[in-house]
């Protein structure tokens, strides 16, 4: 304890007075040299080192060691000092995400206002907490409400057969799927639709900027914005679950959350890269006017290297695009590039513009399109995904019958409880020539 109380007094004095300091480095300096000398003799002469040399040597290492650690510590009291004397500054309150990574914000915005939320910004202002989506059937179903009596009077004015799913379960449910949403973990943004449609503004082109001389006019960029129209479509997904598993599971929220928010991920995935844009669902980014889309061979393209994606992401930075980018493909294509060797058979090097993209998988890309004489092509999708924006109303409709029938069978036969959840969603991007399809690959 006397010597840690003695070096501390050391170094303190050391810090305080820099002139100290300085004449320590200076000291360090001259033993170096010594040092250097002595090895440098030894050199010229071709021989080695005397004992006295050697004592010499050692005793003048065990100096610089010793004033080395002396000011390393002089360093670290004076970074400690300064820590502690630096005037505390204010920012802005970073809100924790939770397990799952979303982010819980306020949703007010100024009137006239849209808020776009991003891939970890939940829509809900907080997390809900209460019982779950498989409560609420239970009780609808059973007339047991038991741990779910805060749901049980938002059930009571909904139309028997057709319930209105609460809004905290609603955006917790809407979330869930969010989450599992390949193109917003990519990263498309989430805009909230409180009607039926909703107009926004969009960039078409670049405006251009140039030097004018004196008096003279200035030349104006051509039209580059314009305004896309989000028309809600309806995206239904269905459930069945026997009476037993309604009265007797304890992970019924999880079941029907998970079953429900998965079935609706895979849909809007679809609808979000290659929806036809009819009259009942969205128009995906394959089939956007202006996306780029790079045709890689006649009879289509078996991957050698990263080259195509190279290629997809100067195209992007060529359009003005600095990122973050990302790639979805297929199972069967992130396999082959996990694949892919150099000549002594070890992994091939990605190049940093790839590595640094962010790589999906998605089953809702298909391996069997028709490519010239082959039929076992598919797709990549490249680009910057925070220009895919997915609109979403914020309600959803949940039907829950044990009649229901279809040409299959009847909940009624097979004494089972049909689900039917439903929301309204629609797919517009922000700006097309943030996209690269490269079609055909093998």
């Amino acid at each position: 304890m006397a010597a840690c109380a003695a070096v501390t007094a050391a170094t303190n004095q050391h810090w305080r007075n820099p002139l100290n300091l300085k004449e320590l480095r200076a000291k360090r300096d001259n033993y170096a040299n010594t040092m250097r000398n002595i090895i440098g003799k030894a050199e010229t002469e071709n021989r080695g080192l005397t004992d006295a040399e050697k004592r010499d040597f050692d005793g003048l290492k065990v100096k610089v060691d010793d004033i080395t650690a002396t000011l390393d510590r002089a360093s670290q009291l004076g970074e400690m000092r300064a820590d502690i004397e630096r005037p505390v500054v204010t920012g802005p309150f970073v809100q924790p995400a939770d397990s799952n990574g979303m982010i819980y914000t306020p949703r007010s915005v100024r009137e006239g206002e849209v808020r776009c939320y991003k891939p970890n910004e939940a829509l809900a202002e907080q997390r809900y907490q209460g019982a779950g989506i498989g409560s609420y059937v239970r009780g609808i179903v059973t007339g047991n409400w038991n741990g779910a009596e805060d749901l049980r009077s938002l059930a009571e004015g909904s139309t028997p057969g057709s319930y209105l799913v609460p809004t905290p379960l609603a955006f917790n449910v809407i979330d869930l799927m969010r989450n599992q949403t390949r193109v917003i973990q990519a990263g498309a943004v989430t805009v909230p639709m409180t009607a039926q449609t909703l107009k926004i503004a969009r960039q078409t082109g670049d405006v251009t900027a140039a030097w004018k001389a004196e008096n003279a006019n200035i030349t104006f960029s051509d039209t580059n914005f314009d305004v896309v129209t989000f028309t809600s479509q309806m995206l239904v997904a269905g459930s069945k679950l026997s009476i037993e598993v309604v009265e007797d599971s304890y992970n019924l929220d999880q079941i029907v959350g998970n079953s429900i928010s998965k079935s609706l991920a895979l849909a809007l995935d679809y609808a979000a890269l290659y929806g036809s844009g009819n009259s009942n669902q969205p128009k995906g980014i394959r089939n956007q006017t202006s996306v780029t889309v790079t045709d890689l061979g006649t009879d289509g393209y078996t991957l050698v290297d990263f080259s195509k994606f190279s290629a997809a992401i100067a195209t992007l930075m060529g359009n003005n695009f600095q990122g973050p980018f990302s790639a979805i493909y297929s199972a069967r294509t992130a396999g082959e590039l996990d694949n892919l060797q150099d000549t002594l058979h070890q992994p091939l090097r990605q190049p940093d513009l790839v590595a640094a993209m962010r790589k999906y998988v998605s089953n809702q890309v298909p391996n069997n399109l028709t490519k010239g004489a082959a039929n076992t092509a598919s797709d990549a999708f490249v680009g910057q995904f925070d220009q895919c924006m997915i609109g979403m109303r914020t309600q959803m409709v949940m039907e829950i019958s044990r009649v229901a029938a279809d040409s299959t069978g009847s909940a009624f036969t097979a004494t089972q409880v049909w689900i039917r959840a439903y929301l309204r969603a629609d797919v517009q991007l922000a700006h097309p020539k943030a996209f690269v399809v490269l079609n055909g690959i093998l």
